[in-house]
């Protein structure tokens, strides 16, 4: 009924199989005029609305009008007379006054309505462009690029059709159609090319030359054809620090940061509510633990006094309970911190990007297995003489097609998903070295330095690894999954035979993950004890040669590291029997399927077409297969590593409210009846002090060593718990440790410390620090290099 209605709308036959079944195959003029004019049209009008919002929220900005721009609106003008023109065409055919009156006969409805589509699309299409020019930092759309290049390609089939039926009959039968269809197509092939290039606005010039990717048009961001210049460069010479280009704003780390905290925030104090909620369950609980100790301890008394041995057999076998319970209860304490609120946190932060990824991702595994499916006609054709040779040109195209395709959105995929790891390592590096900086007494204490820098390193880089081939917990089941409905499809019930082979293993992967857990957790004590005693040597390096101390910290370092290596060599010994298994899973499944295919029926034979299809899937089934092991050990590391991240960010800060700010004081520091402690349930310190400092005077706190000078600093810092009284510091506070540190650099900007250089003021600094003789001194005065490393 539908095929009929769209015959009667284009006046001849919609769809018929002989059009495709000889030697010069065509499509019919009615599948022309609707479905390859409709695709393109259709994804313009879906994908214009972001285009006309974009136009609306201008609110009558005023952007550059560029020559390229006038061009692309030019171009689309013209078509849009084209539509008027071919609209007019008709009209004057079926109404005009050159109409003959003996011919009753009008114009199919297609010749009405592809005029007016075209000539609204074209008006659309005008808009669309104003909307991307005045989108800020915009240089082109994709949309409309994929719009022109859907455009072109539909409109190759009419162009083709046109030109062999001039060529068969030697005449033209409507020459003005044939000449406003081939205006319009070369209209369109000038539109495709100029929708290629990036439109970029003045504004962004600057920006473009420190970084090209802000100015890459669509099709230089797909085919990374921006990042040419650096391959180059870097083929020419070795590339330094200054050759690199600078960060998208969306990549720097102020960026990620701000909009990860922003959202931890959130999750943990969800995860705080719950922990609360929790901890209120507990005390009842306990109190019933200890009546039944107590109640146990008085049994136990009674028994000693001389009670029968099958009661004393039951005082052992609670004795085992016991100590079961105990293993339990210290398995909940180490549990017993913010928990569960990470995961959520990266997601929320990144989910776009995720979300992208996971289209590129699964596009890409199901255009896979579009190439066994070409193979297999491929050799069927080649097997079949009465095929037509245009068959196997068209296959041979569509193989290069989907590898073509399969290429640019896994490379897209990998690019996203290794920028989302990236992303995940800057965020978690800036929230636990922010968090060391706040992070209170009482978790100070339990995180030791080299903790705290593996976090940033090792266990931030094992979220990075992970990230990136996240998708492959999904991925790798889904195309296992649809190798073996495929494989079905060939083999029958043959199939089974290899899955057999592959459930046989998960069993083994799962034990194996186990055991590398455990190994993982007990690297990481080893790993963290090691860093730990480095810190210490590099700190105390001078009392260490003073003392001719190497040899006894060699020692202990070369003792824990012994240890650590030996646990690594067992996590090694997983993994290389993990990955042989893997590796030869594939192979495995391939023999177990293809000889209970050949065994089970003499009738089933493995013919070209069945074997050459068939490795291709197993093919396709050797990478999920070969990536899972790798995937889960990755998982079961960032497990642990999680765990780490979680006990040090949810761990409590600094209370802020310690030191006020009241600029109402006529004193500078003011300490009223304050009691001090480092931690919240220790005995304070420092006790009953009272401190007025008036502004402009110069204090010094003196005493003997260990009578508290340092924690008093401590304490009008806040870095130590205020018990009782109130601490009120006017302006803002500057701290000298007692220990110099210079960054390896300029001695200005050791002065400037990331401020912008003001030289007025900074002369100004140099003369209250009595620093102009020692410049005097220096070759390069404030330019001269300083710091540990500097020749």
């Amino acid at each position: 009924m539908c095929a009929a209605a769209l015959e009667e709308y284009c006046g001849s036959i919609f769809w018929n199989a002989s059009y495709l079944d000889r030697e010069d195959p065509d499509l019919p003029v009615c599948v022309e005029q609707t479905v390859l004019v409709w695709i393109p049209l259709a994804f313009l009008w879906l994908f214009c609305p972001q285009h006309l919002v974009s136009l609306c929220r201008s609110k009558g900005r005023t952007q550059h009008l560029s020559k390229l721009y006038i061009c692309k609106q030019l171009v689309a003008s013209l078509l849009f007379l084209t539509a008027i023109a071919g609209l007019s065409l008709t009209l004057t055919e079926d109404f005009g006054p050159k109409r003959e009156a003996t011919s009753a006969e009008k114009n199919p409805a297609v010749y009405y309505a592809n005029p007016v589509l075209y000539a609204v699309s074209w008006i659309l299409l005008l808009l669309c462009q104003e909307g991307v020019r005045q989108r800020k930092g915009a240089v082109d759309s994709a949309t409309l690029f994929i719009f022109w290049l859907l455009l072109v390609l539909c409109n190759i089939f009419p162009f083709q059709t046109l030109l062999r039926e001039a060529l068969r009959t030697g005449e033209i039968h409507d020459v003005p159609r044939f000449s406003i269809f081939y205006i319009c197509f070369g209209l369109e092939l000038i539109a495709l090319i100029l929708s290629a290039l990036a439109d970029i606005p003045p504004e962004l010039k600057e920006v473009v030359k420190k970084n090209p990717e802000a100015g890459a048009a669509f099709l230089s961001r797909i085919t990374f054809n921006w990042n040419n210049s650096m391959v180059v460069k870097g083929f020419k010479q070795p590339l330094a620090q200054e050759d690199m280009w600078e960060l998208n704003k969306e990549d720097s780390t102020l960026y990620v940061f701000q909009r990860f905290q922003s959202i931890m925030q959130s999750e943990l104090s969800a995860a705080r509510t719950k922990f609360q909620t929790r901890l209120k369950k507990t005390p009842a609980k306990s109190r019933q633990k200890v009546q039944e100790e107590a109640f146990r301890n008085g049994l136990s008394d009674g028994l000693r006094k001389g009670v029968g041995q099958d009661v004393l057999m039951m005082e052992e076998k609670r004795k085992k309970e016991d100590e079961k319970k105990k293993k339990n209860e210290k398995k909940k304490e180490e549990e017993n911190y913010l928990n569960s609120w990470l995961i959520p946190t990266i997601y929320k932060s990144f989910k776009g990007m995720l979300i992208k990824s996971v289209v590129f991702k699964l596009l890409q595994d199901l255009l896979s297995f579009v190439s066994p499916q070409l193979l297999k006609l491929m050799i069927s054709f080649t097997q079949d003489p009465s095929s037509y040779s245009w068959e196997g040109y068209l296959y041979a195209v569509l193989l290069l097609v989907v590898a073509l395709l399969q290429s640019l959105l896994l490379q897209q995929y990998f690019h996203l998903c290794f920028v989302l790891g990236m992303k995940v390592r800057t965020a978690i590096m800036a929230a636990v070295y922010k968090k060391a900086l706040v992070v209170s007494n009482d978790i100070r204490k339990e995180s030791t330095v080299g903790e705290t820098v593996n976090l940033m390193s090792v266990d931030a880089q094992r979220f990075n690894d992970v990230t990136s081939f996240i998708h492959l917990l999904w991925s790798c089941p889904l195309q296992i999954a649809l190798s073996i409905i495929f494989l079905w499809q060939e083999l029958g019930a043959s199939v089974l035979a290899g899955l057999a082979v592959m459930v046989l293993m998960v069993p083994i992967n799962g034990l194996l993950a186990t055991k590398a857990r455990k190994i993982q957790i007990e690297n990481m004590k080893f790993k963290d004890k090691r860093m730990k005693i480095m810190n210490e040597i590099l700190n105390g390096m001078k009392i260490l040669k003073l003392y001719a101390w190497e040899p006894s910290f060699q020692a202990q370092v070369e003792d824990i590291r012994e240890q650590e290596l030996k646990v690594m060599k067992k996590f090694a010994y997983i993994t290389s029997v993990s990955t042989f298994v893997f590796s030869c899973a594939p192979a495995l499944v391939s023999l177990a399927t293809f000889a209970t295919f050949v065994g089970v029926d003499s009738n089933n034979i493995l013919s070209a077409e069945k074997a050459f299809t068939s490795i291709s899937l197993f093919n396709i089934l050797r990478f999920p297969l070969a990536m899972l092991p790798m995937v889960i050990a990755g998982m079961v590391q960032a497990t642990v590593s999680r765990k780490r991240l979680e006990k040090f960010l949810g761990g409590e800060d600094l209370d802020a409210g310690v030191v006020h700010h009241d600029s109402s004081f006529n004193t500078a520091v003011s300490v009223c009846d304050g009691s001090f402690a480092w931690e919240k349930e220790a005995e304070p310190l420092l006790k009953n002090v009272s401190l007025d400092i008036k502004p402009g005077r110069l204090v010094a706190v003196v005493g003997a060593v260990g009578s508290g000078k340092s924690s008093l600093m401590s304490a009008l810092l806040g870095d130590m718990h205020s018990t009782n009284g109130f601490v009120n510091i006017q302006g803002s506070l500057a701290f000298v440790p007692q220990q110099a540190w210079i960054q390896n650099a300029t001695l200005r900007d050791n002065i400037l410390f990331g401020c912008p250089y003001e030289d007025r003021r900074f002369q100004q600094v140099i003369q209250a620090c009595a620093l102009n003789p020692d410049l005097e001194l220096l070759p390069g005065r404030d330019l001269t290099e300083i710091g540990e490393k500097v020749r």
